[in-house]
Parts: structure tokens; sequence; C-alpha cells
């Protein structure tokens, strides 16, 4: 007989295997849950269709209440006497109108002993306005109401026409909530002949009674709309409701959705062909489910109650045998946070005990691997570091003495032809460049950077006198983005020396911005002597592989002039394109574009990043 192991040597395929039974349970659960979807589902058709059965029968209420207004409109034409004073056409005397107003309005008031108790006024448009209406009004004479767009539009259709109670007009400081029927009215005897037209103003009180039939329940809302989504009649429930849904698309078959609070929403439309109407019943799922929530909630309890007691023996076994499993993880999270000094304590002889032995050997040689790899990267960015170091300090030593040398020779040459004023404002202009030159480590503003670029020129502009000439046309927008310092002024210096010494006539050194989506620029531009296809071939490739050349290259010494000055005092342009793509990138640096005879043109680029 085969002896039986402890708990603790299972595996933890037997572990599963031995409480997956305990899941049996959950059966019940589901099988509630799927009872009760079907349920739901079939009862939330059932409850659509009755909704629309009962609006349907809406619809034909206020169809039937329509025609019955429509044929009100037709009550002329049983009276002869009437239609004979609306045929007469000649002028008549104050006598003969009196007795025809005394007459057709006579005839209007018996219209309005019709016992039903909406229709509000009846008018005849006519030669003139005649009326009777239940309460006293005055008429808006203002306006013939030939004009009317309701009347003109009578004119034009045998069919009466409704009018909305928002396009009601005709009667002063009108308070009562009405609705119309227009109807062209026809001579008897000649067919042809338009003779007027019948108005007859009603309240909303019919539509109210028959809507009153419908039961929304307290979270739903009923009401009507017209073809402009214009609300004709509400139950004045759920306002929020109304306003959300008044101008939803009209369909044919009910409307599932969900309100903006969540709650789901059944949709029914019924339209009233006859003006254009569409009625529209919003009820809330939860209320018509009301009944098949109470069976859901009897079942799920039951479900609930079996699915707790089989959770409590599930979490009892669960948390005994996967606390190793757990344990493991929590410490493969610290592991992940840096902590490289966490081992499994106390292996098991199962499966997961395996599983805690091969992560703690795991996190011993991933920490024997980080020290090592930490010193490696710690001796390569050491090395780096000294090497960008150097760098720097030679770019310093190479761009002060630049300005220095040729600023003072320009004072000096002020100050020997006794033009004292100008050199007090150029040492003064110095001064502020020598400060500048302080801030190396530094970005400065583009402002400050336009402002030493233009003490530069002032001075080289007094030593040239009218051979030099220059205009800024900067972005004013830009000023403030920070750069790095002494980018623009060896650029234009190279402008001046090799523009302006060696060439005759005037020089001419435009400085602009220009931006586009990913790029900040800005274009030395210049009438110098310009650079030969071979040499401006030869620095492009220089730029291009951010080499400065050496001494024993031949193309180097023709390069010599335009990448760094023959006084060897200056930065040049390949230093300030490795400062450029240092800092932000190979994207960006100095483009050089030149033609013999005709000038030099030096784009610096930025990243647009510059004006966050």
């Amino acid at each position: 007989m085969k002896r039986w192991r402890p708990y603790r040597y299972w595996s933890i395929r037997a572990k599963l295997l031995t409480f997956s039974a305990l899941f049996v349970l959950v059966s019940v659960f589901v099988v509630s849950g799927l009872s009760y979807l079907k349920y739901t589902s079939d009862y939330k058709q059932q409850s659509a269709n009755q909704v629309q059965q009962t609006i349907e029968q809406v619809s034909i209420n206020v169809s039937n209440y329509l025609d019955d207004l429509f044929r009100l409109s037709l009550a002329p034409y049983r009276n002869n006497e009437v239609m004979e004073s609306l045929e007469v056409t000649y002028p008549m005397d104050s006598i003969d109108q009196l007795y025809k107003r005394r007459l057709l309005e006579g005839y209007l008031d018996e219209i309005m002993i019709y016992p039903r108790r909406d229709i509000v006024r009846v008018f005849i448009l006519s030669d003139d306005i005649y009326w009777s209406g239940r309460f006293p009004l005055s008429l808006d004479t203002s306006t013939p109401f030939q004009q009317y767009p309701w009347f003109k539009e009578a004119l034009t259709t045998k069919e009466p026409i409704f009018v909305p109670a928002n396009q009601q007009q005709m009667v002063k400081n009108d308070k009562a909530n009405v609705f119309s029927i227009v109807k062209q009215l026809r001579s008897i005897n000649h067919t042809d002949k338009i003779l007027g037209a019948i108005k007859v103003d009603a309240n909303y009180e019919g539509i109210r009674n028959i809507s009153e039939k419908v039961d929304v329940g307290k979270e739903g809302s009923f009401f009507i709309i017209d073809e402009a989504h214009n609300v004709v009649y509400a139950n004045n429930q759920n306002t929020e409701l109304l306003e959300e849904y008044r101008n939803i698309p009209v369909q044919r078959d009910p409307l599932f959705t969900n309100a903006h609070d969540g709650r789901k929403i059944l949709v029914n439309f019924a339209p009233v062909e006859e003006v254009n109407w569409t009625i529209v019943a919003v009820n809330s799922l939860n209320e018509l489910n009301r009944k098949s929530i109470q069976t859901r909630n009897a079942a799920f309890l039951f479900a609930v109650l079996c699915s707790l007691l089989s959770i409590l023996i599930l979490t009892f076994f669960v948390r005994r045998f996967l606390r190793p499993l757990l344990d493991i993880v929590r410490l493969m999270k610290k592991v992940e946070q840096g902590r490289l000094d966490v081992r499994f304590p106390n292996p098991s002889p199962d499966e997961i005990g395996y599983l805690g032995t091969s992560f703690n050997a795991l996190v011993e040689k991933v920490n024997d691997m980080l020290q090592e790899n930490t010193l490696l990267v710690k001796e390569v960015y050491e090395a780096k570091l000294l090497q960008q170091e150097a760098q720097i300090n030679a770019l310093q030593s190479q761009i002060r003495p630049h300005f220095i040398f040729n600023t003072l020779n320009m004072i000096s040459l002020l100050m020997q032809s006794n033009q004292q004023e100008k050199a007090v404002e150029h040492i003064h202009q110095l001064s502020f460049l020598l400060r500048s030159m302080t801030n190396w480590t530094k970005e400065v503003t583009l402002k400050r950077e336009i402002e030493l670029l233009r003490a530069y020129l002032d001075i080289q502009c007094s030593r040239f006198e009218d051979r030099l000439e220059y205009s800024l046309s900067i972005d004013e927008n830009l000023m403030d983005a920070l750069i790095p310092p002494f980018i623009f002024q060896p650029v234009v210096e190279n402008a001046v020396i090799h523009g302006c010494e060696e060439k005759r006539g005037k020089t001419r050194i435009q400085i602009y911005s220009v931006s586009s989506e990913d790029k900040i620029m800005f274009i030395v531009e210049d009438n110098g002597r310009g650079m030969s296809a071979a040499v401006l071939r030869a620095l492009q490739v220089r730029l291009q592989l951010g080499d400065a050349g050496n001494e024993s290259d031949p193309v180097e010494d023709a390069l010599l002039p335009y990448v760094q000055h023959s006084r060897g005092t200056g930065i040049g342009l390949i230093n300030i394109d490795k400062r450029l793509k240092t800092k932000y990138g190979p994207a960006y640096g100095l483009q050089v574009d030149s033609t013999l005879g005709r000038g030099t043109t030096v784009t610096i680029m930025f990243p647009s990043t510059l004006l966050k």
C-alpha cells in the first residue's frame, strides 16, 4: 500500500487538482447570471414593444384630435350667408361693413360655443380681420396679416397648415401658449377664387389630456417635438432627459442607450404625420425591469450565499499553498526597485521551493554582473567627461583673444585719427564684450547675443566707414530664447574680414531669422569675395564630419581663412558647428553656401524648442 505523503511534499499540480473541485460552486453563480441576462433581454424587448404600441396609439389619438381641428376650419362652407358675405368685393360703406363684421363675428361666436374648451379663438382673414375668442385680446395691426409667412403659405395650398406656438403673430402681448390651424377659403361659385383664410387657435389642453395617459414612471420623460426639434408638449418630468434627448435623431425602431449619468435608457418614437410631429417616450430600463431585477436579486442572493461559502473554503486553502509563491513575487518587486540583497528563505522541496532556490541564484548572479557593469560604465563615463572638458577648455582659449585683438586694433586706429568720442564709445562696447566673455560656461539670451553683435558691428562700421553696412532683422518673439554664447559674432567676423577687408567697394552684411516647424534658423549673408566650388565642398565635408583638419592637408590650407582666422586667434566655423551639434544634436549646427565673387551665406540652425 502506497504511503500517504505529507502535504508539504505535494506537487503544485496535486494541490491545484485537489481544491479545483471547490470551483464547481461558481457554476451556480454563472447559471443565475446567464438566466438573468436572458430574462432581462426578453423582458427588455417586450417592454420596448409595449411602450411602442402605447405611443403609437397616442399618435393616432393626436392625429384624430388634429383632424377635428381641420374639420372645424371647414365650417364656413356650411353657411351660405357667410360665404356670400366673404365673396363681396365691391367697395362697401361703413354700414355695410358694420353689417358684414356683425354677420361674420356672430358666426364665429357660434363656433366658439363648440364644447371643446381647448379652442381659444377663431379668425377669418379676408378683406379685414374678423375674430371671436373666449378671452378679450388686442390685435397687432402694425404689420398687415397678408405679410405673415403662414398666411402666404396657406394661400398656396388647399391643405390646412400647422402654425406652432413660436410662430404666432397678430395678437399683442399674447401670453396664451397656442398653436394654430390655418386653411384657405375659396369661393363656392368660382373654386379658383381665393377669398381669404380661416385660422383656429387652440391651446395644448387637448394634447395634454391625450399624452397624460402615457405613464413613463418617475425616472422617465414624455414629450412631443416638431420637425425643428422644438418642444410641442412635455410632461414636465425629468427635464434633464428632455434636454438630453430632444435633439436625438428620430428613427423607427426603439433605441437602447445610456444617459449622461450612466442610466440605461429606452427611447421610443412615433410620428404624427399630419403636422410632422414626433412623439418621444424616454423610459428608464431599471424602472421597466423592476420585477426582473427583484427576480434577479433573489437568484443572486442564493448564488452569493453559495459562492461565499466556496470562497471562504477556497481562500483558506489557496493562501496556504500559494503563500510561498506570493512571497517570491514580493521579493521580485523589491529587486525591480534595486534591492539585490533579498533572498527567499527556507525553500520547500516542491516546485515552488525549486523556484525560490532558482530565484536566489539568479539574484546573486545579477548582483555580481551589475557591480561589474557599474565599474565599467563609471570608467567610460569618466573618460568621456574628461574628453569633453578638454574640448571645452580648448574652445574657450580660442574664443577670448579673437574679440580682444580685433577690437583693440580698431580702437587704436580711432585714437590715432583723433576720434576720441568714437574711441570712448568703442571702449565701452569693448568693455561690454569683455564682461560678456565671463558668461562662457552659461547660456545667454538671444537679445544679449544680438547686443554683442551690434556692438561688434558698430565698431567695424566705424573702422571701415562707408565701406561696411549691416542690417539686423530678428523676430522679437525669439529674444528671450537661451542659446550658447558667442555663436553669431565669429560668423559675422568672418564676413567682415573676408568680405570688407579683401574687397573693394561697399560690403553689406544681412542678419535675419527664419522659423520652420522644427527649426529656428539665423542667416548671415554677405556680398564678399565668396569661395570657389572646391573650397566650399571641402568646407562642407569638414562641417559634416566635425573635423577641423590637420596642418599638412593642402585643402586645409585653402580652408584656413574660413574655418580659422590666419592670425590664429579666432574660433572658426567648424568649432561653432561642433558646439551646436554637441548641445542640440547632429540635425543642427552650421550650413554654408557660397559663390566665388558674389558672397557667402551661413545658416545657423537651432531647434524650435528654444521658444519653450
